[in-house]
């Protein structure tokens, strides 16, 4: 049978497609920094490792949500659509359209993509930050459950708003100061 033309083309765009660097599973082999990893993909069943990548965090100008990265940690590699060399040097404004497109040297690891069985169960929750050892912060409602082995609350005053119960002994509203702004007010009951 004669292949048309039509065949051609779709064979064409077939292996440009496949050729296509966009997204790949990974795993972090080295730390550099917080902001710099080396990870180790798969790309037609063969190993291969790309070297301090840049990492994505949860972050904006004003605030951040921080998982410290370790070896073995799981995620993706992106590749983006365009060369952003300049971008990481500040400068956001220069994408350069230099022809290079999906490149192996244009990437950014994500972290938290783990393969099911590997995948940790999460607790209840709307809001939960914790930790694989057991410590959380547990946001839900208009309750706030901390637990955890020690709770530090460092700060030049604590104020708590309403009576609060801490070990079984309830105190009144009051504030807790390190006595260089005042001194400590309130009382148990």
């Amino acid at each position: 049978m004669t292949r048309s033309c039509n065949d051609s083309l779709n064979d064409i765009l077939d292996n440009l497609l496949l050729a296509a660097l966009v997204e790949k599973p990974c795993k972090i082999t080295k730390v550099h920094s917080q902001s710099l990893v080396d990870v180790e993909y798969f790309d037609n069943n063969q190993k291969d490792t790309l070297c301090k990548v840049p990492v994505k965090h949860i972050q904006t100008k004003h605030g951040f949500i921080y998982f410290g990265l370790k070896v073995g940690d799981c995620g993706t590699v992106r590749f983006f659509d365009n060369n952003v060399a300049e971008y990481y040097k500040s400068k956001p404004e220069v994408i350069t359209n230099t022809g290079r497109l999906h490149n192996i040297n244009d990437n950014l690891f994500s972290i938290g993509f783990y393969p099911t069985t590997e995948q940790y169960i999460f607790p209840e929750g709307e809001v939960v930050l914790g930790t694989t050892s057991g410590a959380t912060i547990n946001i839900t409602g208009n309750a706030i459950n901390i637990t955890g082995g020690e709770i530090t609350i460092n700060g030049s005053a604590v104020t708590i708003s309403g009576d609060t119960t801490i070990d079984g002994k309830i105190f009144l509203s009051h504030t807790h100061s390190n006595g260089n702004n005042g001194s400590p007010t309130g009382g148990v009951l």
